[in-house]
């Protein structure tokens, strides 16, 4: 039974690894400026076929992601919606936090980006901020609503992913403040892929 826990320890510190690269890495990735709703999203569509014109929601990601704020804000003027989500759930404020870019992190909450989305792998941005180590996004977030204790895919918040002391100590301060969870952590099945959306509307 205690080499299986250790087996389950370690493949749980592989999953958050791979996580954390995903993250640092994400601005290179081919579906990085992907909208979530765009038309014939799937793997065959971005194969196949010349694009004729960006999406809304891609050509909003691309402002936030090259920190173009006025095109940004151009684009708000005419409806876009602040959290709107690549193919892989990550809206602008994910990517500003990742991108380590504090200047729009703020001027995305402060025209109404929810500090509390979830990507489809459940991470918040706090979550982000946490894995990555950026102390200041994480306070500031913090200090705008952000929930300490919303739950990925995982069932991981984001103080389980902080390295930093200053991070673990900074996020568990919080838990005292706010609780330690805003939900149940999911079970072994809801963890799976098709399952956790399911536990994850009833946190």
């Amino acid at each position: 039974m205690a080499e299986l826990e250790h087996l389950g320890g370690k493949r749980a510190e592989s999953a958050r690894a791979r996580r954390a690269e995903q993250l640092r890495r994400w601005r290179g990735s081919p579906t990085e400026q992907e909208p979530a709703d765009r038309p014939g999203a799937g793997p065959q569509a971005r194969r196949g076929g010349p694009r004729v014109r960006f999406e809304d929601g891609a050509v909003f990601l691309a402002a936030c992601s090259s920190g173009d704020t006025d095109e940004v804000r151009r684009l708000l003027a005419r409806g876009a919606d602040v959290d709107t989500a690549n193919v892989d759930g990550l809206t602008a404020l994910h990517q500003a936090c990742i991108d380590e870019n504090l200047d729009v992190v703020k001027f995305l909450v402060e025209n109404g980006a929810s500090v509390n989305q979830q990507d489809n792998e459940g991470w918040t941005p706090l979550h982000a901020a946490a894995s990555c180590g950026y102390l200041n996004i994480a306070e500031y977030f913090i200090n705008h609503g952000a929930s300490v204790g919303i739950v990925n895919s995982e069932g991981e918040v984001p103080s389980d992913l902080a390295e930093e002391p200053a991070m673990k100590d900074l996020l568990l301060e919080q838990v005292k403040k706010q609780g330690p969870l805003t939900g149940p952590r999911p079970t072994p099945r809801q963890r799976e892929p098709t399952a956790w959306p399911a536990a994850a509307r009833s946190v």
